[in-house]
């Protein structure tokens, strides 16, 4: 029972940490400014998230080298990026960032489709996946300045 309080407790700071971290991104891109530690804290949740996601893909799906390599290369490729979308006086690439947003959001969607457990939907999805993975990778070393 205490076990369920503390990992509901823990799943409500998410929630709140994911909605706080919406409000900042929304304001920035409404501003066009943010914050370095603002942006940080994207990256963290981003990649929490991601981690969460794909040891829970790892744990449920049939052995297979190919994907969990994959999957091994998704979190390191998670690892930064917001923070490099901002210049060094605070202003926000909205085109970058609206880009890393849409890349970040197709590997989530790729992850799930690997989940789906149909074969056509996984094959498709690897395939999906090591092009965004590599997309997101050019994009972010192409922000480091």
């Amino acid at each position: 029972m205490h076990e369920n309080f503390r990992r509901q407790r823990r799943l409500e700071s998410r929630l709140d940490e994911t909605v706080r971290i919406a409000s900042i991104v929304q304001k920035g891109m409404a501003t066009g400014r943010s914050s370095y530690v603002e942006m940080r804290a994207l990256d963290r949740l981003t990649s929490h998230n991601i981690k969460t996601k794909t040891s829970a893909l790892k744990k449920s799906l049939k052995p297979n080298a190919e994907i969990e390599d994959l999957l091994a290369k998704v979190p390191q490729a998670m690892s930064d990026g917001y923070t490099r979308v901002l210049t060094p006086n605070g202003i926000v690439r909205e085109s970058e960032l609206d880009r890393l947003l849409t890349i970040d959001a197709d590997i989530s969607t790729c992850l799930g489709m690997i989940d789906s457990e149909k074969p056509q939907k996984i094959r498709g999805a690897v395939g999906a996946l090591k092009e965004l993975i590599e997309e997101r990778k050019k994009l972010v070393d192409s922000l480091k300045v």
